[in-house]
């Protein structure tokens, strides 16, 4: 049997060129890998920003909505003669829209994970699903000379300033329930161990 002689010389020539062909694919691979030529910027924001952002409203805030009802009495006549009296009845519903300027708000923090909340006056923001009425009107004999009672005057009456001021101080208690709810699930919505104190005006 034949034995296939390989020279030396030529086992060396291959074994050579396969080594450059390894280092030369895996030079020309790192050329082609990209370089960073600036390390990554870190991007942080303190809780304390995220906080005071989340809570900075421009617009007014509703926080409650009562719903009103009443019987309101008008009377009228003529020099206080007998007979020449007016009576009416207005019945009334609505749903009056209580709460704050959410500009006015100031919050400030007071020491390690804790924040105090300034709540501006409560106030009367508007009111809607409303529907006035009226209910029962008592005419004496002579009140033909007697003025009718205008009822739109009746219905500005019910929505008058202090009957909205009114409407507020009923629902005070109620009022700083819903801000303190409200503000402490936005803010434990960020950091939930964050303490909270409320100051009211």
């Amino acid at each position: 049997m034949r034995k296939l002689l390989v020279p030396v010389s030529l086992l060396a020539l291959v074994s050579l060129v396969g080594v450059l062909a390894f280092f030369g694919g895996g030079a020309w691979t790192l050329k082609k890998m990209p370089t960073l030529e600036a390390p990554l910027e870190t991007v942080t924001e303190s809780s304390n920003e995220k906080i005071v952002t989340a809570v900075d409203r421009q617009e007014q805030l509703v926080l409650l909505s009562a719903n009103v009802q009443g019987l309101s009495e008008e009377r009228a006549n003529r020099g206080n003669l007998p007979g020449t009296e007016r009576t009416q009845f207005v019945k009334y519903t609505y749903r009056a829209k209580l709460g704050i300027e959410g500009g006015d708000v100031n919050i400030k923090e007071t020491g390690d994970n804790r924040y105090l909340i300034s709540v501006p006056e409560f106030i009367f923001i508007g009111h809607d699903r409303a529907k006035f009425e009226i209910a029962v009107e008592n005419n004496g004999p002579l009140s033909w000379i007697t003025p009718d009672i205008d009822t739109a005057k009746t219905i500005t009456k019910i929505l008058n300033e202090d009957a909205k001021a009114e409407q507020v101080k009923e629902n005070r208690d109620l009022l700083e329930d819903q801000t303190e709810n409200f503000y402490t699930g936005i803010i434990h919505g960020i950091d939930d161990q964050v303490e909270i104190e409320f100051e009211f005006r």
